[in-house]
């Protein structure tokens, strides 16, 4: 990776960045029959991490592979890139009202623990993936998930009413 992409990363962001032999390897593969080791690997703390390293990663032509729980049986979650994995710190359920049957959630939260919580209220987030007990929601609405019971429950594109993006240039829309 570029030396001064690396330097200003290591500058603006409060995550953890992995760019040993070991993590490369550990994130070269996915639940896939697939390998592929990526350039680095970024552990993003905020949303300001991941802005961070976007716009950066931009700046530099640096290719980025958003991740969560590489629970991917096409190969989505590897690649020659800088692995923004949030699985780890964005990882929390943010609100749940059960009045509007809405959750705000982060992208590293794992799809069974947001229903555990959610049914506490009588609700579910719809599809049901047969990975739901790995599968981060960041990941699970990139896919498009859907499950066995899709017909009854749909896809995860019929239950997102809106969500927060991080642009191509690091804007947040």
């Amino acid at each position: 990776m570029h030396p001064d992409f690396l330097h200003e990363l290591k500058k603006r962001f409060t995550g953890d960045l992995r760019l040993d032999s070991a993590s490369k390897v550990l994130y070269s593969t996915d639940a896939s029959i697939y390998q592929i080791e990526p350039l680095g690997v970024a552990i993003p703390k905020t949303q300001e991490d991941l802005i961070a390293a976007v716009e950066l990663a931009v700046k530099y032509k640096i290719p980025i592979l958003p991740r969560g729980a590489g629970s991917s049986l096409g190969g989505q979650a590897i690649g020659e890139a800088l692995i923004l994995d949030c699985s780890r710190y964005l990882d929390s359920i943010i609100k749940i009202d059960p009045d509007s049957h809405t959750a705000i959630v982060e992208p590293g939260v794992i799809l069974s623990n947001l229903n555990r919580a959610a049914s506490k209220y009588g609700l579910m987030f719809g599809p049901d993936p047969a990975s739901a007990e790995r599968a981060t929601m960041g990941g699970v609405i990139g896919n498009n998930a859907t499950g066995a019971h899709s017909i009854l429950y749909g896809m995860s594109a019929d239950h997102l009413i809106s969500a927060d993006v991080i642009l191509g240039d690091g804007s947040l829309e």
